[in-house]
């Protein structure tokens, strides 16, 4: 009785009652892939969530920040400990979301017409996901973290013309770290990025719920799905559940970033056999694996860092950004399309997938090279000049097997639907015996 009241209280004076019914009986995807997007969406919640409590217990000024993140890091307070692993758990678990979330699009072809603005929306999310989560890395200013930041320094000094005025920004002095650094990555960790992200992500829905999602079907008359209410409403709360348990065992076995083993941040150390998080780590894989060689264009110098720790990844970012207006000029096809491929049904678009994957692990894993080296036994050098070959002969070998092995199961999905059984169809003869008939084109 009062909930009718309240939503009919809401209707006289908002007209909620036609939006809402038409949410609930709005028909929404079954298949399993489309909660990679949701996952995404609980770890963000997970991430504001923790992110409002550690505000209220976390000092961020420069000469304080160690010590109230290693006093969070106490086990014996377990509520400040839980919570500041949760939180770090959550940025790694959703940048990896994003990217396997984004994986699906692109594998199957849902940021074709006329859902490629979505994929940049997308795509962006995702490059500020990555910034929002290397910032608060930041923010202990133990010895991983400013190293990291000593070097994210170093690239910005290299930009052409700016780099210095860039770098001075950002630190609030002409050294590092600037008087006004730790001030800077607090204001974009808690206030800018994830207040950039929330409206990226409240158009990511918007656009969504208005252009229908796409939906693995042989029919694209029909829709796949079930309604909100109760199927898809339950389904959901089930994958909020899973996510917040996954994120507090994470936190409760598992540890995180130990800043107590690295030490407060002093510019003249540096940590040995430490890596930053993994979405971070394939630029420090590029910067160990780039060359030594300053260039001079127009009599200015270029920083050897400036070309794989900021060109590489600028241009990685593009050619994803305008992959879904470049593919259809390769191929052709320019419709509208709201029924996925499956991978192999677009050979081209899985070898560029594949030959991008291969490289991003690769760098991923040249960001160890020195332990890597130590682990194996080989001389770094070698090992260096080895991820240097691969990373350019690499993908081409890996995006041209698989593109083959996409164009041969295209092939045999074909076949098999000309013939759409390998079974032997028997047929009784007249003298009571059997006799093999021949398969019939379908």
């Amino acid at each position: 009785m009062i909930v009718r009241r309240v939503a009919g209280w809401l209707d006289d004076r908002l007209g909620t009652n036609a939006a809402v019914r038409y949410l609930l009986e709005k028909i929404y995807p079954d298949h399993w892939s489309f909660y990679l997007g949701e996952f995404a969406l609980y770890f963000f919640v997970a991430l504001v969530a923790t992110g409002i409590w550690l505000t209220f217990a976390f000092d961020a000024a420069g000469s304080n920040a160690y010590a109230s993140t290693l006093a969070l890091a106490d086990r014996s307070h377990p509520i400040g400990y839980v919570i500041r692993q949760v939180h770090h758990w959550s940025a790694v678990c959703f940048v990896a979301a994003i990217l396997v979330h984004m994986g699906r699009i692109f594998f199957t072809g849902a940021f074709r017409r006329p859902r490629e603005l979505n994929w940049m929306i997308g795509l962006t999310m995702l490059a500020l996901a990555s910034f929002t989560g290397f910032t608060g890395y930041s923010l202990p200013n133990d010895s991983l973290s400013g190293t990291g930041l000593r070097i994210a320094d170093s690239v910005a000094l290299s930009i052409p013309l700016v780099g210095r005025w860039a770098a001075a920004v950002l630190n609030g002095d002409d050294v590092f770290p600037g008087r006004l650094l730790a001030t800077h990555l607090y204001t974009l960790h808690v206030y800018y990025l994830p207040v950039a992200i929330g409206a990226l992500l409240s158009l990511h829905l918007g656009m969504l719920i208005y252009q229908k999602h796409t939906q693995f079907t042989r029919d694209p008359r029909s829709v796949v799905g079930r309604r909100f209410w109760p199927d898809y409403a339950l389904r959901t709360v089930a994958v909020l559940g899973a996510t917040m348990a996954v994120l507090t065992l994470l936190a409760a076995l598992v540890e995180i970033n130990p800043i107590e083993l690295y030490g407060p941040y002093h510019p003249w150390t540096a940590t040995n056999g430490a890596v930053p998080d993994w979405y971070t780590a394939f630029l420090e894989g590029a910067l160990r694996l780039g060359p030594a060689t300053e260039l001079r264009i127009f009599g200015h110098p270029i920083a050897p860092v400036f070309w794989p720790g900021l060109v590489l990844p600028l241009l990685t970012f593009g050619f994803l950004l305008v992959w879904p207006f470049v593919e259809p000029r390769i191929t052709g096809d320019r419709a509208a399309h709201d029924v996925l491929d499956t991978p192999t049904q677009a050979p081209l678009r899985l070898g560029v997938g594949a030959a991008l994957i291969f490289d991003g692990i690769l760098l991923t894993l040249a960001a160890a090279d020195d332990q890597t080296a130590t682990a194996l036994h080989v001389r770094l050098e070698a090992l260096v000049w080895a991820y240097r070959i691969l990373l350019f002969a690499g993908p081409v070998a890996v995006g041209l097997i698989a593109a083959r092995i996409g164009r041969e199961m295209r092939a045999r999905i074909v076949e098999s639907a000309v013939y759409p059984s390998d079974a032997t169809t028997l047929v009784r003869n007249a003298d009571g015996g059997f006799d093999e008939e021949e398969p019939q084109p379908a």
